[in-house]
């Protein structure tokens, strides 16, 4: 048994059936490995979906996550109509997963940003295809999308070699032809007029911001969560316990008024014995006389 056959196991169960599943493959492993097992958080709902999409479907979730490759050639090409067919495409088959996983609206809307992101970016794809996430993915289509903490484990070698043979630059759309304004320095671009306005780069900066924070949240309700199902399983585990001491003590005071009949028995019996062995002597000389001894 090895940490990431465990994972592999223990990220395909249920969300409700997570700690339960941890706990009792961590009580089947040694001292040091169980504590790493104890260690892996719960998934997140969106993040759960995902997982059971990769292990359900996973012929689905190579169609969607292909088109990254394609869309990535199609940008590069600025072919437009190419573009415009694969987005069609790429939202056919979300809805299809969407449809097939069947799950709220909200952690629809995150499962449809992890697995957008995934498309955009090889190692968030790398990330899904590994079917360990613990929280959603999400892309700003700007930057590299963030899988800091988003595995149970660190993707291993070969997924990320595969994630370093495209290209790890996000899509972004085929730019319109600059008019004289447009192409002024990016420095100007970004200088917002001296009103309290933000700029573009503190607004990306507060997003950026705003989203860290989001993560924190949904890591702590996870966390959370996770305690409260340990905490729950705990509970359950000394209501047995309790049980299980009531059913002892009252056999063993079943047992003890048992004994204690016992041992007046005993002593009941005793004291018979002299009683009889004089009955005994009195019979041995009754049968003496009659035969004439």
């Amino acid at each position: 048994m090895n940490l990431r056959d465990v994972a592999a196991d223990l990220y395909g169960v249920e969300p409700a059936e997570f700690v339960a599943a941890r706990a009792s493959a961590a009580a089947g492993a040694d001292r040091e490995l169980a504590k790493t097992i104890k260690a892996l958080r719960k998934p997140t709902a969106s993040a759960a979906a995902v997982n059971a999409l990769t292990r359900r479907d996973p012929e689905l979730v190579d169609r969607i996550l292909q088109l990254g490759d394609r869309m990535r050639d199609a940008f590069a090409a600025r072919d437009r109509d190419a573009i415009r067919d694969l987005t069609r495409e790429r939202q056919r088959l979300l809805q299809r997963a969407l449809r097939d996983l069947g799950t709220s609206p909200a952690v629809g809307r995150e499962v449809e940003e992890t697995l957008q992101a995934a498309v955009v970016d090889p190692v968030a794809a790398a990330a899904v295809r590994s079917g360990m996430l613990v929280r959603a993915l999400e892309s700003t289509g700007v930057e590299s999308v963030d899988v800091a903490d988003a595995v149970a484990l660190p993707l291993d070698e070969e997924a990320l070699a595969a994630a370093a043979e495209r290209s790890a630059e996000p899509l972004v759309a085929p730019e319109p032809t600059k008019t004289r304004k447009a192409a002024a320095p990016q420095e100007d671009r970004e200088r917002a007029p001296d009103t309290g306005t933000e700029s573009a780069s503190e607004r990306r900066e507060r997003e950026r911001t705003i989203r860290a924070a989001e993560r924190a949240l949904e890591r702590a309700r996870a966390d959370a969560e996770s305690l409260d199902d340990e905490l729950d399983a705990e509970v359950d585990r000394r209501s047995d316990l309790q049980a299980e001491r009531d059913a002892l003590e009252r056999r063993l005071q079943r047992t003890e008024a048992e004994l204690a009949e016992s041992k007046a028995a005993e002593r009941a019996l005793r004291r018979r014995i002299p009683e009889l062995q004089r009955a005994v002597r009195d019979a041995e000389r009754a049968l003496d006389d009659a035969r004439g001894e």
